[in-house]
């Protein structure tokens, strides 16, 4: 059965916000970015579905597709944009009416049913990708079996909160932690099953 796995950007207070640090921003075009390598990069060829919540898919429509990259852009994003123009990519949402970005399902049917048909078929990885409100209700319901956590360096005060309550404990096996130059932390957890 395929798995599904979180993969968030989150301040060290929890919220799922791109704060500006030092540091923070582009690496220069003729360097590698080793946080998006750790957080995306290096599991691009293991995930072929992304799953999304409205605001995510249409914030990510209208920035991700190749059509608009720019020759002047890192590498980096010329190569997430080829990989989710490729992949499966499933909106959660009762009140989108169309999505036009290739490849794109619409589920309108209970998050965990969806779920469980998704995992059902044939498949490598399902990646969660982006929205808050998503991925608080898959935790909700005990449905992540992964977490890719990019954590930067920023106690941020505001913001979208990532976590929200859960209903019970939820506990997590850490499989790796990576430390940047800049004092980002990729975790990499995988949720213990009782």
């Amino acid at each position: 059965m395929r798995s599904v796995a979180l993969h968030m950007y989150v301040t060290l207070d929890g919220r799922s916000e791109f704060p500006e640090y030092p540091g923070s921003g582009d690496p220069p075009n003729q360097d590698a970015d080793p946080v998006a390598t750790e957080m995306w990069l290096s599991h691009l060829d293991a995930i072929d579905t992304i799953l999304l919540g409205r605001h995510a898919y249409e914030q990510w429509a209208e920035f991700w597709p190749r059509s608009k990259r720019t020759p002047g852009e890192h590498p980096f994003y010329h190569e997430f944009s080829r990989f989710l123009d490729r992949v499966q990519k499933v909106v959660f949402s009762k009140s989108l009416t169309s999505a036009d970005w290739e490849r794109t399902e619409i589920a309108r049917g209970e998050l965990a049913s969806e779920i469980r048909r998704l995992k059902r078929a044939p498949g490598k990885e399902i990646a969660v990708g982006g929205g808050a409100t998503l991925a608080q209700e898959l935790m909700k319901r005990g449905l992540i079996d992964e977490y890719f956590l990019t954590i930067f360096p920023v106690v941020l005060g505001r913001g979208r909160n990532l976590f929200a309550p859960l209903p019970s404990q939820q506990t997590l096996e850490l499989l790796s932690a990576k430390s940047f130059r800049h004092g980002e932390v990729v975790l990499h957890y995988r949720t213990v099953r009782g």
